[in-house]
């Protein structure tokens, strides 16, 4: 088996990295690094008997001519899988401010991967949370993700067998909490850390979907292994399903590992917050000029505004794809999830003296 592989420094591309190779002994991961840097900071996540194990192949998916160099000093090789993980996953983007890196950066990796491959073929890796028809776009990454596939189909489809692997929100590993970048779900945990929220906004029994990243990984890995053994094309979506959990239940298990935390430094726990409807919110932010809300500044409120609109959007619409084509049913977040958030608190000690929105850090 050869895999060619992007974003090997990723949430997702450590652990799928460690997995691999623990798995195949044998195996060699090609993978497509902006920097020497960026090699250093894998080897440093890996055990040292990896470091040997990974080929660097040094090229920026957003910069079409450095990739078309790179490609052209490739020297095609036998089958490979390629496996594109490398993405702006930012969720308050427009759409056009991320075509370089998720759309045109998806092509470059198959131009890579055409180079380095007689019989080359794609795993596309995408958001549970998006998909190519049917859909109505929340953010930018959304419709970013779902433009790269259709472009990819479109150049590529007859040149390579294309497979696509969609996850959901993901957070630590479901036995240790750990995780290699703090994304998705994490800065409202810092959010809700850092400062004393006089409120966040959504429906309180929107279903959230959250997956371990331990899971999403053993699900990847999987694809990974059928399509090396002979197995046809597919398209397997990483979900929650039935083990979606409450927005509120979320909120709440959050609070509840934060006042654990503050506890063991003698802080007093905050309040639980409350969670306004989208109705109640679009009321304050009209109103903002007579309503004075406590600590508040002009400057904080935006900051707090554009993150209760990336969260309460998804709090609000629980629009995500259904599970399809995995081995296993996703763990239930409300025994991984306190992991996960224990695993953030530990990491980010200095961030839990609670303040209001408005104090300075």
């Amino acid at each position: 088996m050869n895999v060619l592989l992007s974003g090997a420094t990723g949430t997702l591309g450590v652990p799928l990295v460690r997995a691999l190779l623990a798995a195949h002994p044998a195996l060699r991961i090609t993978c497509v690094l902006r920097s020497g840097k960026s090699l250093q900071a894998l080897r440093e996540s890996l055990e040292p008997a990896m470091h040997g194990r990974i080929v660097p192949l040094l090229a920026d998916l957003a910069d079409t001519g450095g990739v078309e160099a790179a490609a052209a000093a490739l020297q095609p090789g036998g089958a490979m899988i390629g496996v594109h993980l490398a993405a702006d996953v930012s969720w308050d983007k427009p759409c056009d401010e991320m075509v370089q890196v998720n759309v045109e950066g998806s092509r470059n990796f198959c131009r890579l991967l055409h180079a380095a491959s007689i019989a080359p073929q794609l795993i596309y890796v995408s958001t549970a949370y998006t998909q190519t028809h049917g859909w109505t776009y929340r953010n930018g990454y959304e419709e970013s993700k779902a433009l790269a596939e259709i472009s990819l189909r479109k150049e590529f489809g007859a040149r390579m067998p294309i497979s696509t692997f969609s996850c959901s929100l993901v957070v630590g590993d479901s036995r240790t909490g750990e995780i290699a970048r703090f994304n998705g779900l994490y800065p409202l945990i810092k959010f809700m850390a850092a400062f004393n929220p006089p409120f966040l906004v959504g429906n309180k029994d929107g279903l959230l979907d959250i997956v371990p990243v331990d899971w999403v990984v053993h699900e990847l890995a999987g694809l990974v292994e059928w399509l090396s053994s002979g197995g046809e094309p597919t398209e397997v979506v990483a979900s929650a399903g039935n083990t979606r959990i409450r927005y509120e239940a979320a909120v709440r298990l959050i609070e509840r590992q934060l006042s654990l935390a503050r506890g063991e430094q003698g802080q007093p726990s905050a309040p639980p917050v409350p969670i306004l409807r989208d109705r109640q919110w679009g009321f304050l932010k009209r109103s903002l000029a007579a309503w004075q809300p406590p600590g508040i500044s002009a400057s904080d409120f935006r900051y707090f505004e554009r993150l209760l609109q990336v969260y309460g959007t998804y709090a609000s619409s629980d629009r995500v794809r259904a599970p399809l084509n995995v081995r296993t049913p996703a763990p239930d977040p409300h025994d991984y999830l306190p992991k996960a958030i224990a695993h953030w608190v530990d990491r980010h000690p200095r961030v839990m003296r609670p303040r209001t929105v408005g104090e300075a850090a």
